[in-house]
């Protein structure tokens, strides 16, 4: 009988354990229309070291304190791709497009239309930030720092992350606490 058991246990637990890997996102590239440009984008993991894409908000405090870090990020680690992504569905580009236009990233954001690319990814919050590998892997997710004032931050897990795979190791926290604002999905419950 409790070999029995035991067996079921094992099965239940290699199930669960497929399942929660399966349910990790993966992606190699990130496409869609550029907020600022109405111009397709493609943005790759394959020809650079990997892909990093960042949920942001129009609105949010939290994610706002983070712009310097991330324009900062994208210029000292240029052998990554980095995209950020606008999912928030009650963010109009009469309020986006002005503010990212402001905001002077340099690199694209995309337009999540009825937040598809975050509901596919599992984004919550904005900030929430990804490392994508060259093969498709999630290297890191979750929070740009341990702080919704970025300036405040005594741990910047992207940073850290990029540090890590750019001196060949592995990340050494490959998922951080995401805190911000919840990406407004309207009515849509993905949860």
């Amino acid at each position: 009988m409790k070999s029995d058991m035991k067996n079921t246990l094992f099965i239940i637990l290699g199930l669960f354990l497929s399942l929660a890997a399966s349910a990790a996102p993966q992606t190699k590239s990130i496409e869609g229309k550029d907020l600022l440009t109405e111009a397709k984008v493609h943005v790759d993991a394959n020809d650079k070291k990997g892909l990093v894409v960042v949920f942001l908000s129009a609105r949010c405090p939290c994610s706002n304190s983070h712009n310097t870090e991330l324009r900062d990020l994208a210029n000292a680690y240029k052998e990554f791709n980095f995209v950020a992504v606008h999912s928030n569905v009650d963010e109009g580009k009469d309020i986006s497009k002005p503010y990212f236009e402001k905001a002077a990233f340099p690199f694209p954001v995309i337009e999540d239309e009825k937040a598809k690319l975050a509901d596919d990814l599992k984004a919550f919050k904005t900030p929430h930030a990804y490392i994508f590998g060259s093969n498709g892997e999630v290297l890191y997710q979750g929070g740009v720092s341990n702080s919704k004032d970025c300036a405040k931050a005594d741990k910047k897990f992207l940073r850290e992350a990029l540090e890590d795979l750019h001196a060949g190791k592995s990340v050494r926290t490959p998922e951080g606490r995401t805190l911000g604002c919840a990406i407004s999905r309207g009515e849509k419950n993905v949860w």
